[in-house]
């Protein structure tokens, strides 16, 4: 332990060396690489409403029929266990 310390102050002032940069620089470089452009935001939102609009109808047709197939154990019965 008393071998640690003196190392995470080391690495700690270490590091203030690497945070010298111009922070308004920094930002310009980060958004020029990861900004996107307008044609990737309207794939990215046609594909996830697509998406959804495909597990609806599925999600629908597949209660739908579900419903239909199962035998319903109340018909034509009155709701009593003689």
């Amino acid at each position: 332990m008393k071998k640690l310390i003196p190392f995470l102050v080391v690495m700690f002032c270490g590091a203030q060396g690497f945070a010298n940069d111009d922070i308004n620089q920094t930002k310009r470089d980060t958004e020029s690489i990861w900004q996107r452009g307008a044609g990737s935001e309207d794939g990215a939102y046609t594909a996830s409403s697509l998406s959804m609009l495909g597990w609806g109808v599925g999600l629908a047709a597949g209660i739908g029929i579900l419903a239909s197939v199962l035998h319903q154990s109340t018909a034509g019965h009155t709701g009593h266990c003689d």
